[in-house]
């Protein structure tokens, strides 16, 4: 069976799951269940959450934590803290410790950032300030899938060679798989 890569893309960023929603209050269909959402933010950073491929994702970019970061800006706050006495020792070892954790690089990832090249392909589709819904399926499914979002969906299909699908999968291996697929 062949497998299409089927992207309705909406301007906005909670687009695409709104319309969604608009769909699912109208009736219920198999691919409602294999679909995966996309939001990509003005400021480049793109949110990966549903099924792809059979496997669950929930991405968001700036979920990051940084645990030197956060050791720097503790150690920092504290120091700056000891000026203030006691309470500000307090404060800067929280505050420091805080912005640390978000502003510096990141070392601990969730592990479904190991879908990059997934990401790197949605980013390069889905422009900055939209969103999409994201289905590979047959181009049964993907037909029904545009037919019940309607219109005004910007549509991107693509079948998908047997390479990259077997790409696609071993990408999204560390993924969890989809409550469909584990039963």
């Amino acid at each position: 069976m062949s497998l299409e890569l089927a992207v309705a893309q909406f301007n906005g960023e909670d687009t695409a799951v709104k319309r969604y929603a608009a769909a699912k209050e109208r009736g219920d269909a198999p691919w409602m269940r294999e679909v995966g959402f996309v939001e990509h933010h003005h400021g480049g950073r793109l949110v990966l959450r549903g099924v792809f491929a059979g496997h669950y994702l929930d991405v968001d970019e700036s979920d990051h934590v940084s645990q030197k970061g956060a050791g720097i800006g503790a150690a920092a706050g504290g120091i700056v803290g000891i000026l203030l006495g006691p309470p500000g020792i307090a404060v800067g070892l929280l505050v420091g410790g805080i912005a640390g954790a978000e502003l510096g690089p990141p070392t601990d990832t969730e592990p479904e950032a190991d879908a990059e090249e997934l990401a790197e392909r949605l980013r390069a589709t889905v422009p900055r300030s939209s969103s999409a819904i994201v289905l590979i399926a047959s181009p049964a499914e993907a037909n029904e899938m545009f037919a019940a979002l309607g219109e005004d969906a910007k549509s991107v299909r693509r079948t998908l060679t047997a390479d990259e699908a077997a790409a696609l999968d071993a990408s999204l291996r560390a993924a969890p798989p989809a409550a469909s697929e584990r039963s």
